[in-house]
């Protein structure tokens, strides 16, 4: 039977679809052998972990993926790749956990510090890894904790007790409303004090305030006069102060002249000495003394 050129070519698309398939898998697995090692984490519950799922360090950086799952014994082996640029310390701890709340499974892989040199995962390594915690097994330690009870009878416990403690709750009101409407009342009537307190006191700053602006504009004349006074009495003193540095007037050379200052002194000394004399002998005065 003689194929038509529409078939023809139909069959050969498919055919070299089908090779370009099975090519790109032969190639990816040869560059991934070529470009990575296996691991084998064993695992006693895998919590929904699938084939391809992401390995993670510190549920961030992928390092890899999960290759291959199959049952070895009691345990799952869980075949991991990772990427030959990663080298894993063997003191790694693996684990199953999940993106966000109901997100996808994946491998976590947390590095401890490494106290000494421990070496490194290589190629065909078995690791244990830590199992997850399911709900149905919370579930199950909830129930034994709670002496192997129903659902329904611990339900109905925490109703019985949700009431009791409500009971008991408005009974104490009950009891002590007397005393927390008296409790009320001292501090409504010591927030009414305080407010009233607080309202004179605003009224006393208020007339202070009115009193300093009024004695403030009285005076201004008086106080701009006083200030004028001031800055022309430092400026004297500063011109004064000025012609004595420079030795200017009576007081600035007697200060800074040396020869004036020694006749001075020498006319001290000599008064001091006539007084002395006439004090012993006042003849002086009337009669000239001959040599």
């Amino acid at each position: 039977m003689r194929l038509s050129n529409e078939a023809k070519v139909g069959l050969l698309v498919m055919t070299s679809f089908t090779l370009f398939i099975v090519l790109v898998g032969l190639l990816t697995k040869f560059n991934i052998s070529q470009k990575g090692y296996r691991l084998h984490v064993y695992f006693g519950f895998l919590n929904d972990l699938r084939v391809g799922a992401p390995v993670k360090i510190g549920g961030g950086i992928k390092i890899g993926y999960v290759d291959e799952i199959r049952q070895t014994g009691e345990k799952t082996d869980v075949v991991l790749w990772i990427d030959k640029g990663y080298r894993l310390s063997k003191a790694a701890t693996f684990s199953i956990f999940t993106s966000g709340m109901i997100g996808e499974k994946y491998i976590n892989v947390v590095i401890p510090p490494m106290s000494e040199d421990v070496g490194f995962l290589n190629d065909g390594d078995i690791k244990y890894g830590i199992d997850p915690a399911s709900f149905d097994q919370m579930m199950q330690t909830f129930q034994s904790f709670m002496q192997d009870k129903s659902g329904a009878q611990i339900l109905a416990e925490i109703f019985q007790n949700s009431n009791k403690f409500v009971a008991n709750l408005n009974k104490m009101v009950d009891e002590n409303r007397y005393d927390v409407r008296q409790s009320v009342g001292t501090a409504r009537a010591a927030i009414v004090t305080f407010s009233q307190q607080l309202q004179q006191f605003m009224q006393q700053m208020n007339v202070i305030s009115k009193n300093m602006a009024y004695i403030s504009e009285k005076n201004r004349e008086d106080i701009t006069i006083t200030l004028q006074n001031l800055s022309e009495l430092t400026s004297s003193m500063n011109k004064i102060a000025y012609r004595l540095e420079k030795g200017r007037g009576t007081m600035g050379k007697l200060l800074y002249d040396e020869e004036i200052y020694t006749n001075i002194r020498d006319a001290s000394i000599s008064a001091k000495e006539l007084f002395s004399r006439l004090e012993k002998d006042p003849s002086l005065l009337l009669f000239k003394q001959k040599k």
